[in-house]
């Protein structure tokens, strides 16, 4: 028997079973709003909870930050010595 005739039914069953528990979840959350509200409060408190965490580490050490403000606040020496456009035309 060949492989590809086991392997479409067994996507098609994937698809349908996948499906299913997307309707029945919709389902649940239809039927009562309020697990959904929780759930997205809930998510929304856990991303907050990491930004508040970046936040900490990223005062707890100014002096890396100001190095790096230095460091990019410095001014480039131009790379190339040929003249420019404007200078050969003066």
């Amino acid at each position: 028997m060949d492989l590809l005739w086991l392997v479409i039914p067994a996507a098609i069953l994937l698809f349908v079973v996948r499906a299913w528990m997307i309707a029945r979840s919709l389902k649940a959350a239809a039927a009562n709003p309020t697990l959904a509200e929780k759930h997205a409060i809930r998510s929304a408190k856990r991303g907050l909870s990491t930004h508040h965490d970046e936040l900490h580490a990223s005062v707890a050490r100014p002096e890396h930050h100001l190095e790096a403000a230095k460091r990019l606040a410095m001014v480039p020496r131009p790379r190339s010595t040929i003249p420019s456009i404007v200078d050969r035309h003066a």
